[in-house]
């Protein structure tokens, strides 16, 4: 979830909570004010009603057949008075009550006042009643247009506050992260100042480029290391083949001695190529290749097949050129796409069986140029193929041949150009290798 789409949803959210409060003391409000004016009326009625009494007595109030009670009741049934005989001794306060009293076979929610005084003697209680069912349609209607309110309140402030969170999250989403996802690697990385009022994010903008300066100087010191150790090994090794084969070819070497001399000139022969391939590595990350040679893919790949066909020929292994002859690649170095592509085909035949078949094809449409090698070999366990790529990762152990650089080597050149690299395999099943060059590569026919 985006990051202003959760500042909408909290702020929803609270608001939400804020608005329920509202509206609970609102209503508690209302009904407190409800409550009060009704009991005022009330007591105004009881002050009106006694006054009447004592100006005509309480005789009037009552007929004969009806001498022990009094009802009045107006036609629309909100009041009602009604005195009765009482036991009860005369109070000074009077008492309010809310109730349910049946009139004429309906009940009707009455706010009351009980009353109790006494004339001649006799005590009297006095009741006086209003209707209260208009004030609980009122709350009814309050809250039903309090509801509506906040539901409307509610929308147009989590679209106000959406807009609101994207205007004020514009540099992180449309310079701080778009510039991250862009960065190849850290020397083509913008370090730009960010133009922006928010000093957060403009802290953020200076603390990534300070971590990219970091990220620099180390990889760039690593590429050195590396590029002077290998530089620096590549003499002494060259030496050390050298008097291996003059100790090889001298007929004083004791015939029991000469497997002995035959491994380790296999052995220096391996870390001389481990160290070209680093010093390789080691060059094309330092950007010491130019990439300005336009050449036709097939023709490429026939130069591979005619390399390597004495390769596959040990292991009876066919190799079919099923690229289009018009495919056309500019502005790129060829000799590291020749040995990209002649470190993947020579992959499918190192790890085939005999009697199979390497076929390198090629797609072209409006994304760029796909060509794939595949093979039907005994393949990788998918669980591994995230980590091929890796320097010195050697999957299959059961192959003393390599030294886990060539795929390297392959990423590195794919990486330098800008060439998606993907890999699909099923344990013997074979392997399929696909490299996808940009359209800016590619020459339409």
């Amino acid at each position: 979830m985006k990051l202003e789409l959760k500042l909408a949803l909290i702020g929803a959210i609270s608001k939400i909570v804020i608005f329920l409060l509202v509206l609970i003391v609102l209503e508690q409000f209302f009904d407190t004010i409800a409550t009060n004016h009704t009991d005022r009326d009330l007591r105004k009625m009881k002050d009106k009603t006694l006054a009447i009494v004592n100006n005509i007595g309480i005789r009037s109030f009552l007929t004969e057949e009806q001498d022990s009670a009094y009802a009045s009741y107006n036609m629309l049934k909100e009041e009602y008075i009604v005195i009765n005989l009482t036991a009860q001794p005369a109070v000074k306060e009077a008492s309010y009550a809310t109730v349910v009293r049946e009139i004429e076979g309906e009940e009707f929610d009455y706010r009351t006042l009980s009353y109790y005084f006494t004339i001649e003697n006799q005590n009297y209680s006095l009741e006086i009643g209003r209707n209260i069912q208009f004030i609980s349609d009122f709350k009814d209607t309050i809250s039903l247009f309090s509801i509506a309110t906040v539901l409307l309140v509610l929308l147009i402030t989590i679209l106000f506050d959406i807009g609101i969170n994207k205007l004020m999250l514009r540099p992180l989403n449309h310079i701080i992260i778009p510039k991250l996802k862009k960065t190849v690697s850290p020397e083509t990385f913008d370090y730009s100042e960010l133009k922006t009022s928010t000093t957060d994010f403009a802290y953020l903008n200076k603390a990534i480029n300070e971590l990219m300066m970091k990220v620099t100087s180390i990889l760039a010191t690593q590429r050195k290391f590396t590029a002077d150790v290998s530089h620096e090994l590549m003499t002494p090794m060259s030496v050390i083949q050298t008097k291996m084969e003059n100790f090889a070819t001298s007929p004083q070497l004791p015939q029991r001695l000469a497997p002995a001399v035959a491994d380790m000139q296999y052995q220096v022969y391996r870390l001389q190529q481990i160290i070209k391939a680093l010093l390789l590595i080691s060059r094309i990350e330092n950007d010491q290749y130019p990439k300005k040679e336009t050449f036709q893919v097939f023709d490429l790949i026939e130069d591979i097949i005619s390399d390597i066909e004495d390769r596959a020929a040990i292991k009876n292994i066919s190799i079919e050129n099923l690229v289009a002859p018009d495919t056309t690649i500019t502005n790129i170095n060829k000799s590291l796409i020749q040995i990209m592509i002649f470190n993947m085909v020579s992959n499918a035949i190192k790890y085939n069986r005999d009697g199979g078949f390497v076929k390198i094809k090629s797609q072209q449409n409006e994304t760029g140029l796909t060509i794939e090698v595949l093979d039907n070999g005994i393949g990788i366990n998918p669980d591994q193929i995230p980590f091929i790529f890796d320097r010195f990762k050697r999957i299959r152990q059961d192959n003393s041949e390599g030294f886990g650089l060539g795929l390297s080597i392959v990423k590195t050149i794919a990486d330098y150009h800008h060439i998606v690299i993907e890999a699909t395999s099923e344990e013997d099943q074979g392997s399929i290798f696909r490299i996808t060059f940009p359209l800016i590569y590619v020459k339409l026919s």
